[in-house]
């Protein structure tokens, strides 16, 4: 499919530590549970430990996704230039992935304030006595998720417009089940 690159190579570490945390998680849960019905004491932090995971996870796992042109899109409109002109839906989804690309940027501009401040300040989740966890660690995997999402956008919209140029697809979709030959 793809050929070796420092960013996939980066992506698909990604994607297998947002794997193993979604392994951590279940096991958390399942000790949880274990908890609640056997010994009638609930694990501490459970409820924080998952929610903060989920946002990790995602932000773990996205690159990869859209590397692997998995990320969900409306294509009907995309399937009708595509019938009409090779070039321009390779552009029109250039375009689409420098769109991506800046909005990812805006919001790694924006959380990356907030994890500096949680840092600064000693923001945490959870009670004290009970459990704690800093919020800068979640804050920090969010900013470098985006940032390697804004890279992987990039390289992707510059693929699409060379090959817009090339008046050929950079990927062949199956139509019956939309999946990436």
């Amino acid at each position: 499919m793809r050929s070796f690159s420092p960013l996939g190579v980066l992506t698909s570490v990604m994607n297998a530590f947002g794997t193993g945390l979604v392994l951590l998680v279940m096991l958390v849960i399942l000790g949880d549970v274990l908890g609640r019905y056997f010994l009638n004491r609930p694990l501490p932090g459970t409820p924080e430990i998952v929610s903060m995971s989920i946002a990790v996870i995602v932000f773990l796992q996205f690159p990869s996704t859209l590397r692997a042109g998995r990320v969900i899109n409306s294509d009907g409109f995309l399937d009708l230039v595509g019938r009409r002109s090779i070039r321009y839906e390779q552009w029109l989804l250039g375009l689409y992935h420098l769109v991506g690309g800046v909005m990812f940027s805006v919001v790694c501009l924006n959380v990356l304030p907030l994890s500096q401040e949680s840092f600064s300040n000693g923001d945490y989740y959870g009670m004290p006595s009970v459990f704690t966890f800093p919020r800068w660690p979640v804050f920090s995997v969010i900013t470098f998720g985006c940032a390697v999402m804004v890279l992987q956008y990039a390289v992707l919209a510059g693929q699409y417009f060379r090959s817009g140029a090339k008046r050929e697809r950079l990927f062949e979709v199956d139509p019956a089940n939309k999946v990436i030959s």
